[in-house]
């Protein structure tokens, strides 16, 4: 009888599997960091058409206000009873989360690709944000306690809708400049005079105030503006709830320094258009009416 390698048949030494391996092996060694870098590309890619989604709702929203800007309507406003179905319907619609709802941001399009899931616990209950995110985690209304606000109605669960009586919490990926809230500013308060006044001609350039960007809180309001030498870096950029106190720290900056897209954000500007911006750029975009600009030299290196 013939063996099959009397036919021409040849069967596989340990040693040539062993080489096929190695081979396989450091292919996938080769190819798996770029198929992770096109991934994290691709995620990126999303989060800046969520953001150019918002920058589309934000001009619709100004055009049928005829140029005034959104008001910062974050509890029940009065005479309104919080709790009741016409106060939930102001406040969950009236917020300025409810307002890109109204224009068609789809709930999906309220979290980048990075940071799509909020944090299962509350990780700084003391003395800062309860239920703030992070580079990878999306922040939640969770945790905002019985009061009836924007991002939260009740306890019981998550309401991505525009629907109040859903009721639930809301959770998501990005922030909003407080700043820009409509406001007419008093010239005897200094936090007064950080805010840009009651229209959109008030948002000068527009083309460099940040409206919307990634964030691990819904907004930033009463920034300090540091200058180059005084600036106090956080401890790291993974968006630590430790790193993001209260706003009235003068900390709000540490809300949006994040290692998110390769040390930048993506952010969307007053007038519409949406770029990713470098983390050491960040300052040189226009936070308040007064603010002076300057490029952080002093970043943490990871």
């Amino acid at each position: 009888m013939r063996s099959r390698y009397d036919k021409g048949q040849h069967a596989f030494t340990l040693v040539e599997l062993l080489v096929v391996i190695g081979i396989i092996a450091v292919l996938i060694g080769i190819l798996l960091p770029a198929l992770n870098r096109a991934r994290k590309q691709s995620r990126a890619v999303t989060c800046l058409s969520n953001l150019r989604q918002m920058g589309n709702a934000w001009t619709m929203y100004l055009n049928d206000s005829k140029g005034r800007l959104p008001d910062n309507i974050w509890t029940t406003p009065a005479p309104l009873t919080a709790g009741s179905a016409e106060g939930n319907e102001v406040v969950w619609t009236g917020f300025i989360f409810g307002i890109l709802g109204k224009y068609r941001v789809q709930s999906s399009q309220m979290l980048c690709p990075e940071a799509q899931d909020p944090m299962p616990f509350q990780a700084n209950a003391t003395g800062g944000i309860k239920g703030g995110g992070t580079a990878r985690n999306a922040w939640t209304g969770e945790f905002q306690g019985s009061t009836v606000v924007g991002i939260r109605l009740d306890g019981s669960g998550v309401n991505m809708t525009n629907d109040a009586s859903k009721r639930g919490w809301r959770v998501g990926s990005y922030g909003f400049n407080g700043h820009v809230y409509s406001y007419t500013p008093d010239p005897t308060k200094s936090l007064d005079l950080r805010k840009f006044g009651k229209r959109v001609t008030d948002l000068r350039p527009s083309i460099e105030v940040p409206i919307f960007y990634d964030c691990v809180w819904y907004e930033n309001t009463d920034m300090n503006n540091y200058t180059q030498g005084s600036f106090p870096p956080p401890t790291n950029l993974e968006g630590d709830p430790q790193n993001c106190p209260a706003s009235t720290s003068g900390n709000a900056e540490n809300r949006f320094l994040l290692n998110r897209h390769t040390n930048a954000i993506n952010v969307c500007f007053a007038d519409g258009h949406s770029q990713r911006v470098m983390l050491s750029d960040t300052y040189n975009m226009k936070w308040t009416a007064n603010w002076k600009k300057f490029t952080i030299t002093n970043l943490p290196k990871k």
